[in-house]
């Protein structure tokens, strides 16, 4: 079949949504810290001078002043360790040991924060170079390529120093080379509580010998994140892990003080990140970027716990000075003062005073003013050092002063540097917002839009432009760097303008054509300004972390409206239904607690996953299961599209019969639900793998349904819609967590409702958008990265296979709405998708304009940045879902009319 004008013109317009998405983020995020220096041994400085006209500068004796103070150094990262675990006597009685080195003062517990987004990768950069990693590596964490930036472990090792590493292989993926001996475990099987961690125990027996030649050892545990990931923080099997950590340290503590050495060694505990409430991690909730830093020297009063605040940056300026190594160059860290404590008075101010040059250094390269409060507190800084250096008698409470003076100095600018890191491409920014304003304008006025080629004069014309304007306004943007590269990009830009403007027709024609009736019946009176709210709410950070109240109240006042219209007609079996469908979407609402309103409350899903209440979770996913198979019998009617039982038929029950015990069956292998009768028959019956035979089989059963269809009232398209709809069920009944089951037969039931309504296309194209929005929602998933559940990407992996992982992910996470999708074409077929476009886009091209207002936001890192990933996301995934769909429209050779009932 040959593809129509309007297929062609909805496919182009997706090209350019995704393509203006992949503009805006290009020009949002930066994608690269530009430092490229390194710290050598003559940076350390030599001599100080108030100001220089000065005649005399006080020389320092730098190997007297800057030295190794410590034996030997043990980096412990527990992998989603979270403050209160040390601190709260709900987890912390796990820890004895190490809860009682703190309470006598034998060391030191600092509180400290971590920036978003808050994965590993991230914060190991954060944790050995001492800057703030840019948002996009929360993107590129599952790909983690070497660190080009200045860092501890170069400075280690060019050095001489020995440093060994066990533990999370991202760590030997960042520093290629960088260990004399090391042994990396993979982070991504997510069920492995005891191996993960027993890999790296079990290299202690022969590095804690007093013949260990190692200088710096690096271990990083990982089992507890993924207790976290699958349990949360109250995960039964939480208090175990904690004391073998605890065990752990109480064995390195012991080593230490076994030690004979005249240096005393030191032992650093802390997390990369923290975990949620709710578990997992990557937003900036309390719970994810608030994480321990535990100090222990041997024989050393340290202070037990620490009031004050630190960053997790200050842990790199530190650890350096008790190694006497230099500080890495763009490190925007402040010492602590309580690490420094093996150092003499002489030794902290001169740390301070060679903390203070190098982080002066990054502020003047980052053009930073000198009339700064705080830069006068540096230059007071230096003038009091200069005369206490001067003087004969030393006076301890002058050094103190002096002390604080840096201190002030290094908060001021360490916040200036954090605060330039973040360079925007306003100008591609722009440019991007534009294309999608267009490709918004035409998709609103969709028939009257009529694609022209374009006249190369135009483009030359404009490419002409474009130079006068970069060489005017000297914009350092990337469209104004002349390479073949970038002038490629700014033809493709400046193409896809001319077509685009030359494409209008009258927008506001289409909103004046809203059929009258629909005014009538009051639902467009409601979704229209429900719509307006939504978009308007964007303009909101607190209204982003709770978006998805907004939409459950939409929904539950229409509901209610249709309860209202439908009693009042007398239609008492749908006023049923709708109050049905009121009482399950309410349930729905309460399996997962999303939002910072509601962080820590407990949930419906938290009361089901108690171990105590595992008989009721059995009882739920049973009957989401049952419910699944009746939603499957009862869509695979329509593929039947007779009423003729045949063997077919009975072998596809079966099937589906066969996916849904196999995924029972998984659940109790999982220890999630209770174990049935005949456990050992059914276990061999039901494996995960013959759950993918049986899926795969369905494939091709429906396949050839589809096939034999014929083409009379677009029974084919239906067929094979339908046919995605019951697949895409099946597979998510094996993705979702075991509370969730029911969500898609609540889904299926209330897409049901929505048909055969007398309403426009835009009424009921935004219904299924509110929906697939609030299914999102539903299963657990929220604006914050932290939310994002990566469990489902490794059930039935048995060896790590990222392309696997990533589609299992995707498909859990946007499945539901996918489903909605399907729903809406099934029923309104090519104008549902183009109105589904449109509602799309305008989201999304609001929300540019305010990440483009709000780019300096407070929680432009925190909160706007994760819902734009998230918007992108779904906005790629409608436009690729609406090309599959013009795909599967053309094949089948399918009219835009609505006529099918399930």
């Amino acid at each position: 079949m040959r593809l129509t004008k309007q297929s062609v013109t909805l496919l182009y317009l997706s090209s350019c949504t995704i393509f203006a998405n992949l503009l805006f983020l290009y020009g949002f995020f930066s994608f690269g810290y530009n430092d490229s220096r390194t710290s050598m041994p003559n940076d350390i400085p030599s001599t100080i001078r108030p100001n220089q006209n000065d005649s005399e500068p006080w020389r320092f004796d730098t190997r007297r002043l800057y030295h190794k103070s410590v034996n030997k150094v043990v980096l412990m990262v527990i992998d989603g360790i979270r403050y209160d675990f040390f601190t709260e006597s709900e987890y912390n009685v796990n820890m004895p040991f190490t809860t009682d080195l703190i309470k006598q003062n034998r060391s030191c517990l600092f509180r400290t924060r971590v920036n978003a987004p808050t994965v590993t990768m991230p914060r190991i950069k954060a944790l050995t170079t001492g800057t703030v990693p840019n948002f996009i590596d929360l993107v590129l964490n599952l790909d983690s390529s070497a660190v080009q930036q200045d860092s501890i472990i170069y400075q280690a090792r060019a050095a001489n120093k020995q440093v060994i590493f066990y533990g999370d292989e991202t760590w030997l993926k960042l520093f290629p080379n960088s260990f004399v001996r090391h042994d990396g475990t993979t982070s991504f099987y997510i069920s492995d509580y005891t191996e993960v961690d027993n890999n790296v125990t079990r290299h202690l027996e022969n590095e804690l010998k007093p013949t260990a030649d190692w200088d710096i050892m690096i271990l990083h545990y990982l089992g507890l994140d993924h207790i976290g990931h699958t349990g949360g923080p109250r995960s039964k099997l939480m208090p175990n892990k904690l004391s073998e950590m605890d065990n752990i340290i109480r064995r390195i503590v012991n080593y230490m003080d076994s030690e004979k050495s005249e240096l005393p060694s030191v032992l650093i505990v802390c997390g990369d990140h923290g975990m949620r409430d709710n578990g997992g991690h990557g937003g900036s909730s309390t719970g994810e970027v608030v994480v321990p830093l535990f100090v222990y020297f041997k024989n050393k009063k340290c202070g037990g716990y620490i009031k004050e605040e630190i960053m997790q940056t200050d842990f790199v300026p530190s650890i350096s000075v008790i190694m006497g190594l230099p500080i890495p160059s763009s490190s925007t860290g402040k010492l602590i003062n309580k690490i420094l404590q093996n150092l003499n008075i002489n030794e902290i101010l001169f740390a301070y005073h060679y903390n203070s040059q190098q982080m002066y250094t990054n502020y003047i390269s980052k053009k930073g003013l000198l009339n700064k409060a705080f830069m006068k507190d540096y230059d007071n800084a230096i003038l009091y050092y200069y005369d206490w250096l001067k003087r004969e008698t030393i006076s301890i409470n002058q050094a103190h002063s002096v002390i604080s003076l840096y201190e002030s100095a290094l908060s001021g600018m360490s916040n200036y540097i954090i605060g330039s890191i973040a360079k925007f491409d306003v100008f591609l920014i722009i440019v991007s917002i534009v294309l999608s304003i267009q490709v918004w304008l035409l998709l609103v006025d969709f028939d009257a839009v009529n694609i022209q080629f374009i006249k190369v004069s135009r483009l030359v014309y404009l490419m002409l432009i474009r130079w006068a304007v970069c060489v005017w306004l000297q914009c350092d943007s990337v469209l104004c760097e002349f390479t073949a590269t970038f002038n490629l990009l700014a033809s493709v830009i400046i193409t896809m303008f001319i077509i685009n403007l030359g494409s209008f027709g009258w927008p506001i024609s289409s909103l004046i054509r809203l059929e009258i009736s629909d005014f009538n019946n009051n639902n467009l009176f409601y979704v229209l300004p429900g719509s307006f709210i939504h978009v308007l709410s964007l303009f909101s950070s607190s209204y982003i972390e709770e978006e998805h109240q907004l939409l459950y109240h939409l929904w539950a006042g229409f509901s209610a409206l249709q309860v209202y219209k439908t009693f009042i007609l007398h239609s008492y079996t749908t006023t049923a239904k709708w109050i049905l469908s009121m009482i399950l979407h309410r349930i729905c609402k309460n399996l997962n607690t999303i939002g910072n309103q509601s962080s820590g409350v407990y949930s419906l899903g938290d009361w089901f996953r108690e171990s105590q209440n595992q008989i009721y979770l059995t009882i739920l996913m049973v009957v989401g299961l049952c419910c699944i198979f009746y939603a499957s019998i009862n869509i695979h009617r329509v593929i039947k599209n007779n009423k003729r039982f045949n063997i077919l038929s009975a072998i596809i029950f079966v099937l589906y019969f066969w996916t849904l015990c196999s995924v029972y069956m998984y659940r109790v292998e999982t220890k999630e639900v209770a174990v049935p009768y005949g456990y050992n028959i059914l276990k061999l019956t039901f494996s995960l793998h013959s759950w993918t035979i049986a899926w795969y089989l369905l494939i091709g059963c429906h396949t050839f349904l589809v096939i034999k269809q014929t083409n009379r009232n677009n029974n084919k398209f239906n067929s094979a819609v339908c046919s995605i709809i019951i697949l895409l069920i099946l597979r998510l009944s094996l993705l979702l967590r075991p509370h969730n089951i029911l969500v898609p037969a609540v889904l299926v039931y209330t897409c049901k409702l929505l048909q055969f309504k007398i309403w426009n296309t835009l009424t009921t194209t935004t219904l299924h958008y509110w929906l697939s929005l609030m299914f999102f929602f539903y299963q657990g998933n929220s604006n914050s990265v932290g939310t994002l559940d990566i469990v489902p990407g490794y059930i039935g992996q048995t060896s790590y296979n990222p392309v696997v992982a990533g589609i299992h992910i995707f498909t859990h996470t946007y499945g539901l709405p996918i489903l909605v999708y399907l729903f809406l074409v099934l029923d309104q077929k090519f104008s549902g998708l183009q109105t589904l476009c449109m509602l799309n886009v305008t989201q999304s091209c609001v929300y540019n304009l305010v990440i483009l207002l709000f780019r300096n936001h407070l929680f432009i890192w925190s909160v706007f940045s994760p819902k734009l990933l998230y918007i992108v996301m779904f906005t790629s995934t409608t436009y690729v879902f609406s090309a599959l769909i013009i795909i599967l429209l053309t094949l089948c050779g399918t009219s835009t009319k609505k006529e099918l009932e399930i």
